[in-house]
């Protein structure tokens, strides 16, 4: 098990708050350690999984966090230039009371690198709820500004020169320069809720929408692969359903991770996947849905099929023998194999397990992965688990194949980690684009960092 992958599936399941007490310490997170780790490992993949739509909000915060208090010495310009594009993209999906609560925990921990102090002034100076920010949360913008410019510089402005001195830091029309003056008067001491905490909310339903559900699972309301397979199967070839198929194959395809490597499938289709009732049909649906899809987003894939027709929309039939198709998934020497089945290994029971536990012994260390075919994210597997002591992902949806090709890329190692990176810059660029306005204003304080050009880069 790799660490980009161990870092990957904490992200999905830690949802422990980001801690700041009024007790003047740093902030609380158990899982520290395991963030600076990664950062120090990779600090362009670390940022970018914060982009992950399955990621938990509590460790969007961390990566916040983390990609501001961390001095950026020594990398190179393009690296920089990823991480404050990042950096920016997590402050506008983040609620502004935890964003807040981060740039506290920063004055805390003393963090005033230059991209900090930065990140912050461009936070505020384009935000299109400054004003009601002032108001509603004054003491602690006022804490944060003051660690920004350093005490002495923001009570300077206010205090001699009227705040004139803030062109150093923000152009002139910056409503930062206008609201600044007033926050150390009675005018802005007001306290109470603030139109400024749904600020985020475009950005946030804009980014999510990807990740919506069926309230009710039906067989055809999975995804438009598994839908349009599932007429196929019920009612026989259609010209029609088969040119959707491919549409619909493309058009994921096109949105999902690329993997260069060479990747083994053992393919379930023995009888046990047609299932039966309204179920019928559809965990076969979706497996060959994925089984497309890989074929578009893999270079060098390798089929192995258990069981079913030598068709190329297979019936299901014969027996779940999942131990040899391993061993000739192995035969290729590929990066990874993946082994897609329904859970129910009804040829020999257990020698699948006995197969993976022997491979370390004769020197083969190829990741294998089990991943579950279901009908929903509900399904019982407590019988449907025929290698413990396998990696184990599972998929119901289309939309769950894109964390699925995550995960795969995180378990190959050096090569996935490649193909994964190359992805999530791809989505930071498209997100860049389909922000919000007040988020994608890109002036730069002038005088914080001379001897590096700003970066045009969004709030």
């Amino acid at each position: 098990m790799t660490l980009i992958y161990k870092f990957i599936e904490h992200l999905r399941s830690h949802n422990e708050p980001f801690q700041l007490k009024r007790n003047g310490q740093p902030p609380q997170w158990s899982d520290e350690a395991l963030h600076r780790e990664v950062y120090d490992y990779n600090p362009q993949l670390y940022a970018l999984l914060g982009l992950v739509s399955s990621v938990q909000p509590y460790q969007r915060d961390r990566i916040l966090f983390q990609l501001l208090q961390r001095s950026r010495l020594g990398l190179n310009l393009e690296v920089r230039s990823l991480l404050t594009t990042a950096t920016n993209i997590i402050l506008s999906l983040t609620h502004p009371d935890r964003v807040l609560r981060i740039f506290l925990a920063l004055r805390r921990v003393r963090a005033n690198h230059k991209h900090t102090s930065r990140a912050i002034l461009q936070y505020f100076n384009h935000h299109p709820e400054l004003t009601d920010i002032a108001k509603c949360r004054r003491p602690a913008l006022v804490d944060i500004l003051e660690h920004a410019l350093g005490k002495n510089t923001a009570r300077g402005c206010v205090k001699n020169l009227n705040g004139n001195c803030l062109t150093r830091f923000v152009p002139n029309d910056s409503a930062l320069k206008t609201v600044f003056p007033q926050l150390y008067s009675q005018e802005f001491r007001q306290m109470g809720e603030g139109t400024y905490q749904n600020s985020h909310l475009a950005a946030l339903a804009n980014f999510q929408k990807v990740r919506e559900r069926p309230a009710t699972v039906t067989a055809t309301n999975r995804g438009g692969i598994a839908a349009t397979l599932v007429h196929l199967y019920r009612g026989g070839e259609s010209p029609d359903l088969l040119f959707a198929l491919k549409e619909y194959v493309r058009e994921a395809a096109s949105q999902l991770p690329k993997f260069n490597g060479k990747l083994g499938l053992v393919l379930d289709l023995s009888a046990s996947t047609r299932s039966y009732g309204d179920r019928e049909y559809c965990c076969l649906s979706q497996t060959m849905a994925l089984k497309f899809v890989l074929e578009e987003c893999c270079t060098n894939l390798r089929v192995h099929q258990v069981g079913g027709t030598e068709y190329i929309l297979p019936n299901p039939s014969g027996y779940t023998d999942l131990a040899t198709g391993l061993l000739d998934a192995l035969a290729d020497n590929p990066d990874a194999v993946l082994i897609v089945s329904d859970g129910y290994e009804n040829f020999i029971p257990g020698d699948l397990a006995k197969v993976a536990a022997t491979l370390p012994q004769i020197g083969i260390y190829t990741p294998v992965i089990f991943c579950h075919s279901k009908f929903t994210n509900l399904d019982d597997l407590e019988l449907r688990r025929p290698a413990t002591n396998l990696i184990e992902l599972s998929f119901w949806h289309q939309a769950d194949f894109s964390d699925l090709i995550i995960s795969l890329l995180a378990l190959v190692g050096k090569a996935g980690e490649t193909d994964l990176q190359t992805f999530l810059s791809q989505k930071l660029t498209h997100m860049q684009q389909e922000l919000p306005s007040w988020t994608s204003k890109n002036s730069s304080p002038k005088s914080l960092n001379p001897t590096v050009p700003p970066h045009p880069l969004p709030v």
